[in-house]
């Protein structure tokens, strides 16, 4: 079995495309997010990054079952 590992996010959810990509075309069988989804720099007052960046990941994992 290969696992896809998604480390950190900090609010990239075009990491979210790219590891959806790699599971669709069987490069890996299962993806674990390490979940580090918040804290980029600069960012702390840029609330809906982080609103997209957790609707984002809930779709993410919501399609995995």
């Amino acid at each position: 079995m290969k696992v896809l590992v998604i480390p950190d996010i900090h609010l990239k959810t075009w990491i979210f495309d790219r590891a959806e990509s790699i599971l669709k075309y069987g490069k890996a069988d299962r993806a674990v997010c390490l979940m580090d989804i918040p804290d980029d720099w600069d960012m702390e007052f840029q609330v809906e990054r982080y609103r997209e960046a957790f609707d984002r990941t809930i779709v993410f994992l919501l399609e995995r079952k």
